[in-house]
């Protein structure tokens, strides 16, 4: 059984490796010119797409201004629940001996902070929020 679970552990270890190493292909000549995206080009996608991600980002926070305090609490409560979800799944781990003690009181600590900073705000939740940064 032993040698098996090795075998499989080996082979497993064997096809991780070989996924990282770099995949080349090569073209056949044909006497016609390629059509590659250029740098500029891509930049320019990124830069695209960030700015309408940040457009509606900015819609959507808009439309969070926009709820009742009756709504937001709806969704911080929504998310206080989700947060409770992953203390359990912390104090789980820890009582199986996957995390230490230590480190799982620490991110618990981190959770409840900024959901406490974000709730105190009134900010949205989907967005950064000024004055918390990221440990």
């Amino acid at each position: 059984m032993l040698k098996a679970k090795l075998r499989g552990f080996a082979i497993a270890s064997m096809v991780g490796c070989l996924s990282l190493t770099p995949a080349y292909a090569f073209a056949a000549e044909t006497n016609t010119e390629s059509v590659t995206l250029s740098e500029m080009d891509k930049n320019q996608n990124q830069n695209d797409k960030k700015a309408a991600f940040d457009e509606a980002m900015k819609k959507a926070t808009e439309k969070w201004n926009a709820l009742t305090d009756k709504q937001k609490a709806e969704v911080y409560s929504l998310i206080e629940n989700e947060i409770k979800s992953e203390i359990k799944l912390m104090d789980k781990l820890v009582e199986f001996e996957i995390i230490n003690k230590e480190d799982a009181s620490s991110y618990k600590a981190r959770m409840l902070e900024r959901f406490k900073q974000l709730k105190d705000s009134g900010g949205f939740p989907l967005t950064k929020q000024k004055g918390t940064k990221k440990q």
